[in-house]
Parts: structure tokens; sequence; C-alpha cells
């Protein structure tokens, strides 16, 4: 048996907030998430070397693979209490809720729905597509239908999507639930500014490329769908290409919509954190697309774990002895403020507190 004090710690901290799960999950799941804050890897070898477990490194990955492939290990018992846990004190306030998708290393094709958090985002609900390329209107209502369940009461929630969430059935399954929607279309759109008006590309709009355009009440592709309100703005491709991006949204098309629009791109920050930033999951060497949504969860509680950490390190005024940012101009962000005070606590032999809530 392990014997850890971080271990122990950590064992309680999960069979308090998963009162359905087994103990022998518990144990198993509260090495992993040990393993892998400390680690900061994905890699199966390097999790298997930070366990706190008093055996051979290939009983401490098989231990791991038996995890991965035990079916009965879910995001609804084994993690969405943690999350609901985490954002318990966000009662009344409103909330961003972020849905896209990514693709690691042309394998894993993951759609995750994440809320927004201080410029980063904490992922709620995530599934693994069986398929490459975009995600159906079925899986994109199922996700965020997850991600809402787990907010507190009386939230007011904005629903943020690139192009590939464009649908009219979405939009209109997001504000039938009485949430607010800001969900990208592509620049080539018809639009027109009544229901019986000629339709013209929404890039035909936007001859300056230096301003955003601001369209209340207008009628988009040849059905007219509408009225809806419209931002719309040039930018550059990835290979440096004029581009013209857009949202639909029911809230009025202004300049304050335009800055909460924004708030889209914070789920990129997640995808980096997962990869490069921080657990590299791109180098997990798991190929089996259940197996890999499985790895995600103890990952995901620890990513939890250290952007609280990070909040409680900036709250009680200890952020300069880990960052030399200037006060406005944070170097680092919550996520690498936790992983730095988590290594700061290390050389002094001492563990992690345990903080898993972001919002009291």
């Amino acid at each position: 048996m392990p014997t850890s004090p971080l271990y122990d710690s950590t064992s309680q901290q999960l069979t308090a907030q998963l009162p359905n799960a087994l103990a022998s999950q518990i144990e198993t799941l509260a090495l992993l998430v040990v393993a892998s804050s400390q680690s900061v890897s994905a890699q199966i070898g390097k999790l298997a070397r930070a366990m706190p477990l008093d055996t051979t490194q290939a009983a401490k990955e098989q231990r791991i693979r038996r995890l991965l492939d035990n079916e009965r290990i879910t995001q609804e018992e084994h993690y969405q209490p943690v999350a609901k846990l985490a954002l318990h004190g966000l009662k009344g306030q409103r909330v961003q809720l972020l849905i896209d998708r990514v693709l690691l290393r042309d394998i894993h094709n993951i759609l995750v729905v994440s809320i927004g958090f201080r410029r980063r985002s904490l992922p709620l609900a995530w599934l693994a597509l069986p398929h490459r390329g975009q995600s159906g209107l079925a899986d994109q209502k199922k996700l965020l239908g997850s991600a809402l369940a787990l907010l507190p009461e009386r939230v007011r929630v904005s629903i943020h999507g690139d192009s590939e969430f464009r649908s009219q059935e979405l939009f209109a399954w997001v504000r039938e639930r009485g949430h607010d929607g800001l969900l990208g279309i592509p620049g080539h759109t018809l639009l027109a500014l009544t229901p019986d008006g000629d339709a013209t590309a929404l890039s035909k709009w936007l001859p300056n490329r230096d301003t955003v355009a601001y369209l209340n009440g207008v009628y988009l592709t040849e059905e007219r769908i509408g009225p809806v309100n419209i931002l719309a703005w040039w930018a550059k491709d990835t290979e440096g290409k004029p581009i013209v991006h857009a949202v639909m949204t029911n809230l009025p098309a202004n300049w304050q919509t335009y800055r909460l629009g924004s708030r889209r791109m914070w789920i990129e920050t997640v995808f980096r954190d997962w990869q490069s930033g921080g657990f590299h999951l791109d180098e997990s060497g798991v190929t089996d697309r259940e197996r890999f949504a499985r790895l995600l969860l103890p990952l995901v509680i620890a990513y939890v774990w250290l952007v609280a950490v990070g909040r409680w390190v900036v709250k009680r005024g200890y952020r300069h002895l880990v960052d030399d940012g200037a006060a406005r101009s944070w170097k680092y962000s919550l996520f690498q403020i936790g992983v730095a005070w988590k290594e700061r606590l290390g050389s002094y032999t001492q563990a992690l507190p345990m903080v898993w809530i972001l919002y009291r």
C-alpha cells in the first residue's frame, strides 16, 4: 500500500468528493493524480516513476494500464463531483462556457467543454470522437448538457464556439435553455438586412480591414434565418492570409460583446497546458481512443488542483516568490504558478496544499 503523506491527503480528498467510487478505484486514482501533479506528464513511464508506490516500475505501469482499461471509471462518477465542488462559489455570476476540439498527433480527436477562468479555462467534460474531422450536433449538445449540469444555481451562461459550431440548430438549442450564444460563422455566409432583402457574403460588409462590423437584427443564409446579431472583423489564417472572423449572437452587436467574445480563446490555453506547456498529452503513447479519454481524468483533476494552488498562492501574496512578472503583467499563468509552487515546496520536501476549490 502507498504510504506517502501526499497520497494520503489526496486519497482522503477523493474519498470525500467521490462518494460512489469504490475504495480500490480511489486508491489507484489517487496514485495517478499524485503522479500527474508531481511529474506534470502524461507519459505512462513518467507517471509510474512518480507514483508513491513501493514496487517495480513494471508493476506500476501495469496498474496504470488496468485503470485505463476499466470501463467503470467515468467522468460522471470520478471527475464531475470534483469539478462541481471547485465551482461551488459561482452562484449568481456570469460564466463563459467554451466548446472546442483538439486533434493530438493526428490520432486523438477530443471535443471539450471548458469554463473560462482568469484567462485560462477548466475542462468540465470531454469526448474522444471516433473519427477525424468536425464534431456533430448530437455530441455537441450532449457535452454542453453535461457541462451545464455542473454549474451552480442562478448563473448566467454565455456559450462560445468557433465556426465548427455554427449550426442554427445548436444556436437555437442554446437559446431555448435561456443561455447567450456567441458562435462563429464563416466569412462567406450570406447576410441580408431584411427577410426579403438581397443577400451578400458577410465579407462584403467589411471593406475596411482595421474595423469591426456591428450588425444588429440581420438575416443569414438563403433561408433568411434570424434576426440575429453579427460581429465581424478581418484577421489572418495560419498561413498569414486575410480571413473574415465573425460571430452570431443574441447579445447586442457592440464593442462590449466583441470583448466578451474574445474569451473563446481561453480554451486554447488548456490545449497548450495539455501539450507543450504542461502535460505533453501528445506524447502519452496511448493510442486507443477510450483509454486515452480515461487517461485525461486524473490529469484534469491534477490540472484543477494546480490551478487552484496557483490562485491560492496569488491570493496570499506569495506570487513574487515564483513569478518575477510585474503586478499587472504576470509572467506565468495560474497553472504555471501552481507548478512553480509545487517545485518550490519540493525543494523543502513539503507537499502541495490540498486546495481544489476555485470559487468560495
